[in-house]
């Protein structure tokens, strides 16, 4: 009627069955997606080439032992992959993500410090403020790099430092090598100086002034399915590098 509507016994029957029928679908969608279930075939990931050689490589051993129908591909490079066009299922970015049509999954945080050897600081004298780096010889990344723009809190406000380096170099592992050779101060991410700061091979300096951090990412194509090889991998690392890596 104009007031009400209500439902037929032929519409009541339809609508029983059809229930029927999409549990079955329902069933028939689980029964075959649990036999894709267990992560296989080949995973093809890429990371740039210092984090690749100290925190990536040296893992997969311990995953293909977890996942041994698995077999990995790395693609070690310090460019932009595209993974569509190149057919890589996951890259392992450093940076802070833009909006795009890429999937990206928090990994780790990626603190960094500002390091030099005991025999440089001996020879020179320890900045006490961020204001002292004028002074003193720095390694930098290549000019127009927006790392060498080193972010610092000095009396609750925010500085920018854009550091110009006596020596500037375009790779990260090189800028560590000239900082053990004593060559000047520089800003490196801790998963590289980490155990070198452990070992005293380095001094972190200014810490209490440093505010960088540029977190690690897993990023992979968006899709209503993720593989299972991809989401064993993603949860593996989460699992390894842990919120305190």
């Amino acid at each position: 009627t104009t007031r009400r509507v209500g439902v037929t016994e032929v519409g009541a029957a339809y609508y029983e069955r059809c229930k029927r029928i999409l549990a079955d679908v329902d069933e028939a969608e689980i029964a075959v997606s649990q036999a894709h279930t267990a992560p296989r075939g080949l995973l093809k990931i890429t990371a740039p080439s210092t984090f690749a050689h100290r925190h990536v490589a040296p893992l997969l051993p311990d995953f293909i032992d977890r996942y041994p129908e698995v077999q990995v591909q790395l693609l070690v490079a310090d460019r932009i992959v595209d993974l569509v066009e190149e057919g890589v299922d996951l890259a392992i970015r450093i940076s802070q993500m833009k909006d795009s049509s890429l999937i990206a999954r928090r990994l780790a945080p990626n603190h960094r410090a500002i390091v030099a050897s005991p025999e440089y600081l001996e020879k020179w004298g320890t900045p006490e403020t961020p204001g002292d780096l004028q002074q003193h010889a720095l390694i930098t990344f290549q000019p127009g790099n927006p790392i060498n723009e080193w972010h610092f809190v000095v009396d609750g406000e925010e500085q920018v430092f854009r550091a110009k380096g006596s020596i500037s170099i375009n790779n990260g592992d090189s800028v560590l090598d000239a900082v053990l050779a004593g060559g000047g101060i520089a800003m490196l991410a801790v998963f590289m100086v980490g155990e070198y700061i452990k070992s005293g091979r380095v001094v972190p300096v200014l810490d209490q002034y440093v505010r960088e951090d540029v977190p690690i990412y897993a990023v992979y194509p968006s899709g209503r399915h993720l593989s299972p090889k991809v989401r064993a991998f993603v949860d593996f690392l989460v699992e390894t590098y842990g919120p305190h890596p």
